[in-house]
């Protein structure tokens, strides 16, 4: 009995002695383990808010937005690096040929109705630098059917130099081989190009020729190196065509109301196609081009197919705009190579002018080195009494495709060997274009074309013919 006494006096006394230091132990933990709830807290507040800031900076960058300006469906990241946009281009015309002046024999125009163009194409941006264009026609001439138009990747990131714009471009496409080439065929003055700037175009250039280039511009100058190969989808070539295009554009005087134009290109075909099936090996150039209109495809000058080891074209531009007056020049020259024969030249030149009756003026454009079409200032909307953008132009242009042969026809008279007789065309051309707003325009032209040209016997095979056309247009 005393023993279990003693045992429950000493068990009393221990209990009594820990229970403050075990309550003292208690109270440390419970706080250390609040202090370190306290800081995951707010560490997991900071790791929330930066989560949240890096969900708004991701949401920014993938942002995006849809316009449709001037009828054109674009959409573009918030930043600007993602782009996508949709293009369309429509000219429909019709035209009726007068030829009853031409002399016995000259070919008959058909009057008719041509889509000339019919372009449907997507274009766009990603990665900020890295630009592409795919572009299909659908119209032609009559005798072309769809083809590619356009279809490159281009590099916009370099840049070497302070306000120097570059872009490296490899794929299929016409880079500018002129002043008049320069211009969009959107907003041309007239239907088509000068006969001798389309012409010239083809040679190393024009739609769908693949290359692979640098262009460069700044603030009043632009400048082009290309090396070009053949034309996408080209039949009959086993060996394709190798050329080169160089030109440099300059804005050397401009002023708020005023531009002055100045510029030279040049162009060549170092290796002619290959058109000899097998080992037979056919290498020719031909010259020839339309009375610039083409609801009839017929070209009423040609030098035929002529034996060629290469060709060089040069050319000059001249060009300025005063207020709402615009006028532009180029003069062209050619020389061919020709195998086991003399070394032919030909040229053509033109001037051309336009004064838009409303104001609107034509400004020069450094991403081309070339003048911009007219953006009517008001639109047309009869109950605001605004009429759109009224133009009228006109234009007198000359293609010589003779060369060491007799320029005045005479029957009998023949040609000195080897002389080449192509013809020479000279049309004069004016024009009233109609802007009713941005995306859409009508344009009526007339055109006197007159063309010299004799047949290997010296007979006149020539064309004198009136013209009245209509084009109508939509373009986004």
């Amino acid at each position: 009995m005393s023993n279990l006494l003693r045992t429950s006096a000493l068990a009393v006394l221990i209990s009594s002695a820990s229970a403050p230091a075990l309550a003292q132990t208690s109270d440390e933990r419970i706080a250390a383990l609040e202090a370190k709830i306290a800081a995951l807290t707010g560490e997991l507040s900071e790791l929330k808010a930066e989560t949240q800031k890096a969900n708004q900076e991701v949401n920014k960058k993938l942002a995006a937005t849809a316009t449709l300006s001037n009828g054109r469906p674009t959409i573009a990241s918030a930043d600007g690096s993602q782009k996508f946009a949709l293009r369309g281009i429509v000219q429909f015309d019709a035209a009726a040929y007068d030829g009853r002046n031409s002399p016995p024999g000259a070919t008959d125009l058909n009057s008719g109705t041509n889509f000339r163009r019919a372009r449907l194409g997507v274009e766009g941006t990603v990665a900020k630098h890295w630009n592409y264009v795919l572009t299909a026609d659908f119209g032609g001439s009559g005798t072309e059917g769809a083809q590619l138009n356009a279809g490159y990747i281009e590099y916009t990131g370099w840049k070497p130099a302070d306000g120097v714009n570059a872009r490296l471009r490899i794929g299929a496409w016409a880079t500018p081989t002129g002043l008049e080439d320069a211009t969009s065929n959107t907003e041309g003055l007239f239907l088509e190009r000068a006969a001798v700037a389309e012409m010239v175009r083809n040679l190393a250039g024009g739609d769908a020729r693949s290359g692979v280039g640098a262009l460069f511009n700044g603030e009043r100058w632009y400048a082009a190196a290309v090396l070009t190969g053949g034309l996408v989808g080209g039949s009959g070539e086993f060996d394709e065509q190798v050329g080169y295009l160089g030109r440099i554009a300059l804005n050397p005087i401009a002023g708020k109301d005023y531009a002055v134009h100045v510029g030279a290109n040049i162009q060549g075909v170092l290796e002619v196609a290959d058109t000899g099936a097998g080992s037979a090996k056919v290498t020719q150039l031909r010259l020839r081009e339309r009375p610039e209109l083409r609801v009839d495809g017929t070209r009423l000058v040609d030098t035929g197919a002529l034996n060629a080891s290469g060709l060089t074209a040069y050319g000059l531009e001249l060009g300025a705009q005063y207020r709402n007056l615009q006028i532009s020049a180029e003069a062209f020259r050619v020389d061919l190579d020709r195998i086991a024969a003399f070394n032919p030249s030909f040229d053509g030149w033109y001037v051309q002018g336009a004064w838009t009756i409303t104001g609107e003026t034509h400004g020069w454009n450094s991403a081309s080195g070339g003048f911009k079409g007219v953006k009517p200032a008001k639109a047309f909307n009869p109950a605001d009494g605004t009429w759109g953008a009224w133009e009228i132009a006109a234009r007198y242009s000359v293609l010589d495709l003779d060369s060491h042969a007799p320029q005045v026809p005479s029957a009998g008279l023949k040609a000195f060997a080897g002389g080449v007789r192509g013809g020479e065309q000279t049309v004069a051309t004016v024009s009233l274009n109609w802007y009713p707003n941005a995306v859409y325009r009508f344009q009526a032209q007339y055109q006197r074309v007159d063309v010299d040209r004799l047949n290997a016997t010296g007979v006149e095979v020539g064309q004198d013919v009136d013209i009245v056309s209509l084009r109508s247009q939509f373009a986004f």
